[in-house]
């Protein structure tokens, strides 16, 4: 389990860090060996400028979960009155708006908590928005770090309801509570929680 505290904003057991992370590719790809995790984002790199996995850092049940940001997809849309409209968050996903100069609300990112892991600290580095080297790809995460200071209690709630409904889904909908259709595409935050420790124990332990 995680001892390493990095967390500044507290909500109901939940501790957030306050600043953006990219994560160490070694660690993504030991996960995305393993059954039912494929899914989980990685590093990539463009034509244009690298694109890192860009996150945020916050605990649930003691160990650091990282949120990833994502780009806007089709899904994320939906037509209203003819018009194309953004589609309103739920629990999985929080998509991260900012009005742009004629006022009018865009979609500039998403945080993807279907996707959250736990991860080591070791694993991490603190992303420097000031040293982005792409001028459009800085304007941009900067919108989207906006976002995140101004709703730092939502994006812990939304942790906190997820990881919940997902750990204890035999229980909360045993009966004949209805269970989130969305919930067939969440990890698996328990069997990630011992991948971590598993990882811990044979790569960290062994520097």
């Amino acid at each position: 389990m995680s001892s390493t505290r990095l967390f500044f904003f507290f909500w109901k057991g939940i501790l957030m860090n306050l600043k953006l992370y990219t994560i160490d590719s070694k660690y993504i790809d030991y996960l995305r060996q393993q059954p039912n995790f494929q899914n989980i984002f990685d590093n990539k790199e463009s034509a244009a400028f690298p694109k890192k996995y860009i996150g945020i850092v916050l605990t649930v049940n003691e160990y650091n979960y990282y949120v990833p940001l994502s780009s806007p997809k089709n899904s994320d849309y939906l037509i209203s009155n003819g018009e194309k409209a953004i589609r309103k968050s739920i629990i999985p996903i929080i998509r991260i708006t900012s009005k742009n100069k004629n006022g009018v609300l865009e979609l500039k990112g998403t945080l993807k908590f279907s996707n959250m892991i736990p991860v080591p600290v070791q694993a991490i580095s603190y992303y420097d928005i000031n040293k982005e080297p792409n001028r459009n790809y800085k304007i941009l995460v900067e919108k989207e770090y906006e976002f995140i200071r101004k709703n730092q209690k939502l994006i812990s709630r939304h942790a906190y309801i997820l990881y919940n409904q997902k750990t204890k889904e035999d229980v909360l909908f045993a009966t004949s509570r209805k269970k989130p259709g969305y919930l067939e595409h969440v990890i698996d935050f328990k069997y990630a929680e011992k991948l971590y420790d598993e990882y811990i124990s044979k790569e960290l332990f062994t520097l």
